[in-house]
């Protein structure tokens, strides 16, 4: 079986419920989870190439395709998934909804965690130029679905080992590879754990929702 035959077109693990809520009537539907089990998951538009195909095959990992855009990303223990659906009246462009909330997400976790956290590129929360946030959004008329990984402790060595170099970047990558380009909260020396995290963010990311309407 080549590459492409091993991925899924999406996965329910990845809170497409949500989209139904929204659908029915709900203004706003969010959830945040850790991942208990390591996955590798493509934006709708990643090449299957971006994948090590063979080291996921070989390890039992899941190569999984999800709704929105965005780069593949490597989920796992220390891994914080952030999903959300909304009603909206915007016609904003996808990019100006990833800045509004990456925005929005960097202000809310730099007071959570301490760190100088700033939006970066397009949708990314980072310390410097160090990631530690990426995301993806799906629109469909009037409804908005963004999901978001967060690398609270996650072991950054199982992305070089399921992912090859991106062959799209932002800017202030500067071809770094992926060990160099990203670290997690707890590297950074935060010391929140990821239950006072998604506390956190329980408390207060239904503010987002005016930001988006």
């Amino acid at each position: 079986m080549g590459e492409a035959g091993r991925l899924r077109p999406v996965t329910p693990l990845l809170d497409e419920d949500l989209i139904a809520r929204v659908e029915a009537g709900a203004s706003w539907a969010h959830r945040m989870w850790e991942a208990s089990t390591v996955a590798v998951v493509l934006g709708r538009g990643t090449a299957a190439s971006e994948v090590r195909a063979d080291s996921c095959a070989a390890d039992g990992v899941p190569v999984l395709r999800r709704r929105g855009g965005g780069g593949a990303v490597v989920l796992g223990p220390g891994c914080l998934i952030v999903s959300l659906a909304a009603a909206v009246e915007r016609e904003l462009e996808a990019g100006g909804y990833l800045d509004r909330i990456a925005a929005f997400l960097a202000g809310l976790l730099g007071r959570l965690t301490g760190l100088p956290l700033e939006p970066r590129g397009i949708g990314d929360v980072c310390l410097g130029d160090r990631k530690v946030l990426g995301a993806s959004l799906f629109r469909r008329r009037r409804l908005l679905f963004y999901q978001a990984s967060l690398l609270h402790s996650l072991n950054l060595a199982l992305v070089d080992g399921y992912l090859t170099h991106p062959a799209r970047e932002p800017a202030y990558r500067q071809g770094r590879p992926h060990r160099a380009f990203l670290t997690t909260l707890a590297a950074a020396g935060s010391g929140i754990s990821v239950d006072e995290l998604c506390e956190g963010l329980e408390r207060r990311l239904p503010a987002l929702a005016e930001r988006l309407e």
